[in-house]
């Protein structure tokens, strides 16, 4: 085995890296100045008076989000303008001078504690970039931006994320590693994403991973300045590995917005994204070993539009129809060439072990019965990715007229691999996996 190779093989995710790749489906809330001043950037000399939600519903917003099976909501707590949806002791440009509950509101606790009780993650958005912060350009501003960052990790409970946003203007010298630190001291468990160490941007803002989409990639991806890399349409494969001094787990997040701006504007009432769309973005980002958060815009009366509200709800429905029963669940699965009595084919989708192929296996095959003819449309399959990404190339067939036919081909499969076939009728399937860097996984076999 190629020395590259054994170097990916020992590279596996924290058990913080797969809490978040778990969560899988999120929500991105943009709501803010820009909300009211019906602009998707602002200047950051808005008057607080500006700031007013009349009917602001922490509990309408959770609700929505969880109807629409998403698992965790981020907020832009601070977007560029510099304003503060809790009142910062650090600044004035927050909602301690706006007319919104009299001065004496704080949104991010509101949001924070319905998520609490809800059972949804909560996660937060601040932007590096400040255009009213007179500090900002200046090493003071590394102060600045920490004591707010220390404020949102201390003060709201656990968070399970924290999105950075890039900085083009050139205008100021980050402490990237002293804002890590800080996270890290505060709120270990909390993933970093986008510009930071431990969740990569997937490259797009349109919703798709890539064919074959790696967690294993090198070390060098981890880039706090724009990057052309990251869009590269190849991140992990061996010809890339091969070339790099170190190796990490770095998985992707998709973020694409339900309409067509980040922030609310009522003009787009008629281009909230259909249903179709929605779930070709959740197949084609959660589907292929990533995570998905899908950004919502609630209107400035502080509610979430009854449109948007209508579309999320109607995207839950479906993801629930879509994976209601599973036709594998007592089905008979079978194997050739398993590592141990441990790992057989038998504990696919048990939860309670899983099927390893010995290791420098040549090919590997499971096979499945589901006992009498399904009509069906997906398969699901995952990895075990507690031992690493392993699997480069795959099929599956199903049993027809006596023999075996061809009906998909794939790739990686990592956390999660959604394979969309033509709704047909079958009894047997059979994976075959043709391609590993060392052994192959397989901790889910589903169909549907």
């Amino acid at each position: 085995m190629s020395d590259y190779i054994e170097r990916a093989n020992r590279v596996v995710p924290s058990k913080a890296q797969i809490d978040f790749m778990n969560t899988e489906f999120m929500a991105f809330i943009h709501f803010g100045m820009n909300t009211f001043c019906n602009t998707e950037w602002g200047t950051g000399r808005e008057p607080e008076k500006y700031f007013k939600p009349a009917d602001f519903s922490a509990k309408q917003w959770v609700s929505t989000v969880k109807a629409a099976k998403m698992r965790g909501i981020v907020l832009t707590c601070k977007y560029s303008d510099g304003f503060c949806l809790w009142p910062s002791k650090y600044t004035e440009h927050s909602v301690k001078n706006s007319p919104w509950r009299e001065g004496e509101g704080d949104l991010v606790r509101e949001l924070a504690d319905e998520c609490a009780a809800e059972g949804i993650k909560f996660g937060i958005y601040l932007s590096p970039y400040d255009m009213h912060e007179t500090t900002f350009g200046t090493e003071k501003y590394n102060d600045f931006f920490v004591n707010q960052l220390t404020e949102l990790c201390t003060n709201y409970g656990d968070i399970f994320c924290v999105w950075f946003e890039r900085d083009n203007s050139g205008q100021q010298n980050y402490d990237w590693q002293r804002y890590y630190d800080t996270i890290r001291k505060y709120q270990p468990n909390a993933m970093i994403c986008n510009c930071g160490p431990d969740i990569r941007w997937c490259g797009n803002h349109v919703g798709v991973n890539r064919a074959s989409e790696w967690s294993v990639v090198p070390k060098d991806l981890i880039n706090n300045a724009p990057s052309k890399k990251l869009v590269e349409p190849d991140l992990g494969s061996r010809r890339k590995i091969k070339r790099a001094k170190e190796l990490v787990w770095f998985p992707s997040i998709t973020d694409i917005s339900l309409r067509p701006g980040w922030f609310f504007h009522e003009t787009e009432n008629f281009d909230v994204k259909v249903l179709s769309k929605a779930l070709e973005v959740y197949f084609k980002s959660v589907g292929n070993n990533g995570s998905l958060i899908l950004n919502i815009s609630p209107s400035h009366t502080g509610k979430i539009d009854k449109v948007d509200v209508e579309h999320l709800v109607t995207l839950g429905v479906q993801l629930g129809i879509e994976f209601k029963v599973n036709h594998a669940e007592n089905g008979k699965f079978e194997d050739e060439g398993h590592s141990d009595d441990l790992h057989t084919a038998r504990f696919i989708n048990s939860g309670k072990s899983y099927f390893k192929s010995a290791p420098k296996a040549h090919k590997s095959v499971i096979t499945l019965d589901m006992g009498e003819v399904k009509n069906i449309n997906k398969v699901v399959l995952a990895e075990n990715i507690e031992t690493g990404q392993q699997i480069e190339k795959f099929k599956l067939y199903y049993f027809f007229d006596k023999k075996w036919h061809k009906l998909y081909s794939g790739t990686t499969i990592g956390r999660k691999k959604i394979c969309l076939l033509p709704t047909m009728d079958a009894r047997r399937l059979k994976l075959v996996i043709e391609k590993t860097r060392d052994f192959a996984t397989i901790t889910k076999f589903e169909v549907y």
